[in-house]
C-alpha cells in the first residue's frame, strides 16, 4: 500500500479503528498492567497495531515463537533498566544535597534533559518557558518535579546533573526522594509478570482485525516503557502527601502520564491533576487525545489545557480548556516575510521520514535544511550539494522563505501561521503526522505523497500564492488565532490563577 492509499484508507476507517480499541478498554480489567499496555494507547510510533490496521496487513508470523522471543528480550532489557534505576537511586543519595525550603502545594511536572543541562552547566528546560520567572515575581511557592530523561544507558551522568541542581535556588522534587527498597521489589515483580498479563487481552474472535490486534499485542511487548512503572510508584508515593493540592504536568498522554495519573487518582482524593498540552498536535498522534473512556478508567487528568482553541475536544466527562502557548512567543513577534528567497526543509525526530524528505528535493534549488535538535545530523550522511544546513533561529529563516517542506514536524504549523506556504511530505511507511488541517489545503499548504509529487505541488502552491496573497495572509491569520494563545504575562497569570493564590 503506497502512502496515498494508506492516507485514504485511514480517512475511511479511523472511526472503526478507535471504536475497536475503546471496546476492548471498556471490557478489560482496570489495573496497572493494562493501563501501560502500548497497544491500547494507539501511538503509531509505539505500537504495531495502527499501521497494520490501516494497511490491513494480515501477514502474521507464529505468535507463540514471537511471544517467547519478545519476552526474553523484555526481561533482559528491563532487568538492565532496573539495575540502572537502582544506580540512579544511589547516585541521588550520594550527590543530591538540596532540601525543599518551601511547602510545595503546587508542583510543576516536566522533563529534564540531563545531557543537555550537563553541557550548559545550568538547569534549563524549554517546555514551560517563562513560567518560573512569573511564579517568582508573584511570590508563589512551587516545586519542580523532574523526569530525568536519557539516563537509562548511563545513570552516572546524574552526578554532574545533581550538582547543577544543588546550585540552583529553585526547589526540585525527584522521584528517588520517595523510594524505598520495597519499591524496587514491587517494580521487579511487575516486570516479571507483565508479559503474562498481556495475554489476558488476546481477542477470541476470528476476524482479520482480531488477528492483527493479537499479533500486535505480542509484538508490542518490545515497546513496553520501564518508566511507566517508576512513574506509577512515584504517583503512589506522592499521593500519601496531603499538602500537595495541584500538579501541572506536561502531557502527551503517553504511558508515563497514564500510570502517574492512575496512581494519583487511585490513592488521593485531594490532588488535582492539570495536563498541559502546550504543543502542536497531529490527528494521527492518537495517544495525545483524552477520551471519556479514559476518565472511566481513572487515568485522565482532572483538566486538560491546550495550545489553542482549535485543540479543545468535545467530551462529556473530560474537561478541555484553553491554555497558553508558552513555547511559541515568537509567533506573535514575527513581522512577516521580507523576501522569498529559499526553500526551507524542516527536519523531524523521525529519522526515516527526514531521510526520505532530503532525498525528495533533488530537483529544487536554494534549499536550507533546519535539522530537528534531538537528531544527530551525521545520521543523514553527506547531503546533496543543493542543500545547506542552518542552525539559525527558525523565525529568522521564515523571513526569507519562499516555501517550507516538512515531515512529522509541528514547525510546519508555525510556518503556516507566519504566512509561509508549506508542503507536507507523506511518510513512506507509516501514517503521516500532519499538524495542519483541511483549512487552506491546496492554497497555503498541500501534501506530497511521493518524490514525483514534490515539484508539482511546489509549482501549484507558488502559483496560488502569487495570485492570492491576500487570501494567504487571511489563512495564516486563522491558524495563528486558532492554534496559538499569546503567552503574555497576563495570560500566564490568569491560566495558573496566580492572582488568587
Amino acid at each position: 500500500m503506497n502512502p496515498k492509499e494508506l492516507e485514504e484508507n485511514y480517512q475511511q476507517n479511523k472511526e472503526k479503528f478507535h471504536n475497536y480499541i475503546d471496546n476492548i478498554k471498556k471490557d478489560m480489567k482496570v489495573d496497572i498492567y493494562n493501563i501501560v499496555n502500548p497497544t491500547l494507547i494507539k501511538n503509531p510510533y509505539s505500537s504495531e497495531f495502527p499501521k497494520r490496521f490501516f494497511t490491513n496487513n494480515t501477514n502474521i508470523p507464529n505468535k507463540y515463537i514471537l511471544f517467547i522471543k519478545n519476552t526474553i528480550k523484555f526481561y533482559v532489557k528491563n532487568i538492565y533498566l532496573l539495575s540502572s534505576y537502582f544506580i540512579a537511586f544511589i547516585m541521588y543519595k550520594i550527590y543530591y544535597k538540596k532540601e525543599i525550603h518551601n511547602s510545595f502545594s503546587t508542583i510543576i511536572d516536566v522533563f529534564a534533559l540531563v545531557e543537555k543541562n550537563n553541557k550548559s552547566g545550568k538547569f534549563n528546560e524549554n517546555y514551560l518557558t517563562g513560567v518560573y520567572e512569573i511564579f517568582k515575581k508573584h511570590k508563589i511557592p512551587y516545586a519542580i518535579l523532574l523526569r530525568p530523561y536519557g539516563i537509562g544507558k548511563n545513570p552516572f551522568i546524574l552526578k554532574k546533573f545533581f550538582k547543577i541542581l544543588n546550585n540552583d535556588k529553585r526547589d526540585f522534587i525527584l522521584e528517588y526522594e520517595f523510594l524505598s527498597l520495597v519499591d524496587f521489589v514491587k517494580i521487579a515483580w511487575m516486570i516479571f509478570i507483565y508479559p503474562f498479563k498481556v495475554l489476558r487481552l488476546l481477542q477470541k474472535g476470528n476476524t482479520n482485525i482480531d488477528e492483527i490486534f493479537n499479533y500486535s499485542l505480542i509484538y508490542d511487548i518490545k515497546y513496553f516503557n520501564f518508566e511507566s512503572l517508576t512513574r506509577y510508584i512515584l504517583g503512589i508515593n506522592l499521593a500519601q502527601n496531603s499538602f500537595i493540592k495541584k500538579i501541572y504536568s506536561w502531557s502527551e498522554f503517553q504511558v508515563i502520564e497514564r500510570s502517574f495519573n492512575y496512581a494519583i487518582r487511585k490513592y488521593s482524593d485531594v490532588i488535582k491533576l492539570n495536563a498541559l498540552q502546550f504543543y502542536l498536535n497531529y490527528e494521527t498522534y492518537f495517544n495525545a487525545y483524552i477520551d471519556d473512556i479514559d476518565e472511566d478508567l481513572k487515568i485522565a487528568p482532572h483538566k486538560v489545557f491546550v495550545n489553542g482553541k482549535y485543540y479543545i475536544q468535545e467530551r462529556d466527562r473530560v474537561s478541555y480548556l484553553k491554555g497558553v502557548s508558552l513555547r511559541y512567543k515568537s509567533i506573535f513577534l514575527f513581522n512577516g516575510i521580507e523576501e522569498e528567497k529559499h526553500i526551507l526543509l524542516l527536519g523531524s525526530y523521525i529519522e526515516t521520514d527526514t531521510k526520505y524528505m532530503l532525498d525528495s528535493v533533488k530537483d529544487l534549488d536554494n534549499i536550507i535544511f533546519k535539522n530537528h535538535p534531538a537528531v544527530d545530523i551525521n545520521k543523514f550522511g553527506n547531503l546533496p550539494i543543493n542543500i545547506k544546513v542552518s542552525n539559525e533561529n527558525i523565525y529568522n529563516l521564515f523571513k526569507n522563505t519562499e516555501l517550507a517542506i516538512g515531515t512529522a514536524s509541528g514547525t510546519s504549523a508555525e510556518a503556516v501561521a507566519c504566512g509561509v506556504s508549506v508542503i507536507i511530505m507523506a511518510s513512506l511507511d507509516n501514517l503521516t503526522a500532519n499538524p495542519l488541517i483541511k483549512f487552506g489545503k491546496g492554497k497555503i499548504w498541500d501534501i506530497a505523497f511521493s518524490k514525483n509529487d514534490v515539484k508539482r505541488v511546489y509549482n501549484n502552491l507558488i502559483k496560488y500564492r502569487k495570485n492570492n496573497i491576500k487570501e494567504i495572509k487571511q489563512i495564516a491569520s486563522w491558524y495563528k488565532e486558532n492554534f496559538f494563545i499569546e503567552p503574555t504575562e497576563g495570560n500566564i497569570v490568569n491560566f495558573f490563577e496566580l492572582d488568587k493564590d
